[in-house]
This record gives C-alpha cells, structure tokens and sequence, in this order.
C-alpha cells in the first residue's frame, strides 16, 4: 500500500482539489477499488468532490473516537474513489479527536492499515494548512507528501516555514519524501509568471515536474460534485492531473 499526504503551509492554495482529482486520476490509471481518500481536514469538504455531500455524517473523527473501524464509514463514489470524511462534529468532539492523535503519532497509519485495504492500494491524505496535529500524522504514514503552493508571493514567504518543518518531520520520520506541487499557474498574468520562476529556481529538484495550470474548469467540477477529469476530460488541468499521477506512480515504485 502507499499514502501520499497532501498539505500545505496556508490555506485557499487548492489543496482539497488536488486532492480529490488526484485522486480520480489514480483511479482512472489503477483502477476502481485501488484508491482512497481520508480527509483529515475539519473543515469536511473533500466528500463534495466526489458527489457525497448527501452522505451520513459519521467520519474518521467520530469513528476514531469510538474505537470503530474507518472501514464503516468508507463512501465508494461513482469516480472509482472511496471517500473517507472527517464527518460532521461538535467542537469537543473535534478537540478530542485531536488529543488522541496527539498521545499516538501513528493513529492515522494503523487505522489506514485496519481498514483491510489492498496491499496494491493508493491512499491520499488531505489535512488542514499549517503545522498542526494532523500533519504529524501524515508524515508519521505517508511514502511522499506533497506541499501544495500558488505562484505567489504569500506560498513563496512560507517556504522558509515550510523547510524548517520539513527538516523537523525528517529527524523524525526519515522515510518520508516530500515534494512542491505548484498549483493553478497562469504564465499569462506577468506575477504570477514570475513569481513560478522563482519558485523552479529556489526549490529545484524539490519541486515536481509537472504543476498544474489555472483552469476555471476545476470550480466549475466542484460545483457539479465531479472531479475534473469527469467534467472536462480534454481541459489544461485534467491533462497536468493525469501528467502528475504517473510521474507520481512512478516515484512510488522507484
């Protein structure tokens, strides 16, 4: 099995987005029942991606918190992804939640692991911005995470942040890769051209290959529910998406 965490250092950078289409497009590669995606954010939101927002409002936090399996609480979608919500709950609920994954740094692995997932399964991890409880979480299971930045000038003064994190989480959990996604990159507004430069140059190696470009069809997919490589097949995001899964296969059978 493989877990690829999804973060970020701030929030509106695209983070739920590219999670979920990412998502969909691993199952579009690997096939259906192969995928899953665990929201970690309180927030709720991945689900919507995916169609479920009519689903129960039970979720990992509730679960966790009677001790249930998070396989009872796995939504199968109509994209080939089965969703994990964090579930609708109170402020204590969500408090506690949070001081259990604080007394054990691998909760959220062994939980991933009791859900009797298939040894070639892919799992993607969506978790709120800044370093938080859930963070460590993600890095205490995931084989890569991937930070999750705008060509602009409020991602590129959170890297430092970022990388005095990065280096924290390594003495930690060693085993982890970590990798820059750039995401929504518009080469035709001079800013945010510019400011992508500069973030190739800093980050180098550290950045992936493949961004993915501003493409008004990914608010348009959310507001239909759908992943994007759903509602357009042949746009400028669903080719970088599709683009970013294989290379990211790729890196997790090196």
């Amino acid at each position: 099995m493989s877990v690829i965490g999804v973060v970020s250092m701030k929030g509106g950078v695209g983070k739920t987005s590219a999670t979920a289409n990412l998502a969909a497009a691993f199952a579009s590669l690997l096939g259906a029942g192969r995928v899953s995606a665990v929201d970690l954010d309180p927030q709720s939101a991945l689900q919507y991606h995916f169609g479920l927002s009519n689903a129960h409002n039970e979720g990992v936090c509730a679960q966790s918190l009677r001790g249930g399996s998070w396989r009872a609480i796995t939504e199968d979608s109509a994209y080939g992804v089965a969703c994990l919500p964090y579930g609708a709950v109170s402020e204590v609920e969500r408090e506690d939640f949070e001081a259990l994954l604080e007394r054990d740094p691998h909760w959220v692995g062994k939980q991933i692991q009791r859900a009797g997932l298939d040894e070639d399964a892919v799992v993607l991890i969506d978790s709120p911005p800044g370093p938080s409880v859930y963070l460590r979480q993600v890095f205490a299971c995931a084989d890569i995470v991937l930070i999750v930045l705008l060509a602009d000038a409020a991602s590129y003064a959170s890297i430092p942040a970022m990388e005095s994190w990065l280096v924290e989480m390594s003495h930690s959990f060693p085993q982890v890769d970590s990798v820059y996604l750039l995401n929504q990159v518009d080469r035709s507004e001079p800013l945010n051209r510019d400011v992508a430069d500069m973030l190739r140059q800093q980050l180098q190696d550290k950045l992936a290959p493949i961004g993915i470009h501003a493409d008004e069809a990914v608010k348009e997919a959310l507001a239909f529910q759908q992943p994007v490589l759903i509602y357009d097949p042949h746009g400028q995001a669903s080719h970088d998406i599709a683009r970013l899964a294989k290379w990211l296969i790729d890196a997790i059978n090196r």
